[in-house]
């Protein structure tokens, strides 16, 4: 399974290449043929891999709803990563976090890559997706603007964001409504 842009490959991390990436991180980035970036995975990514790894071996978490990778096309650099925390809850909502490499930041790869994944949790059963960044990550909060999620709350610094499902041109809480 590959999500794919006009310069972006994204790859779901799977209980084997994420084993791969806590214990032998160069074998991973061998593995897919990525160019080595000491810079990535980041710690953030690191921690949540052993639970997510042990999920997705007793089968209560699923491969794609999880973390993906994202690689250049042109060069087969890494880009970042980019997931949902998990498969879609009763109301149908995921949340999504991404992380761009500091280098590869300001290029509009994290606008290209959040559209691509929104467009992938819509047509794999989400009815939502959720965000959250810092107040003052205004780049975070043009990219998730620039892909047309509204803020609906502010928790002290986080500010929380949505983007529902558009059904025949009407978004998905005017359908649960019944407008």
């Amino acid at each position: 399974m590959i999500v794919e842009t006009s310069r972006l490959l994204i790859k779901p991390i799977t209980e084997e290449s994420g084993q791969k990436l806590i214990k032998h991180p160069l074998a991973f980035y061998f593995t897919y043929q990525i160019a080595w970036n000491e810079n990535w995975p980041h710690n953030g990514l690191l921690a949540r891999l052993p639970l997510y790894t042990e999920n997705l071996a007793n089968g209560t978490q699923v491969v794609g709803f999880g973390p993906w990778f994202i690689v250049s096309k042109i060069d087969q650099r890494i880009i970042g990563d980019i997931g949902f925390h998990n498969p879609p809850d009763r109301e149908g909502a995921v949340e999504l976090s991404y992380y761009i490499l500091p280098s590869e930041r300001n290029t509009g790869f994290a606008t290209e890559a959040v559209e691509a994944m929104v467009g992938w949790a819509f047509y794999n059963g989400a009815d939502e997706v959720k965000a959250q960044c810092d107040k003052r990550n205004e780049a975070s909060q043009r990219v998730l603007k620039h892909n047309y999620f509204e803020q609906i709350a502010s928790k002290r610094d986080i500010l929380v964001f949505r983007k529902e499902r558009e059904v025949f041109g009407y978004y998905q809480e005017s359908r649960k409504r019944g407008i």
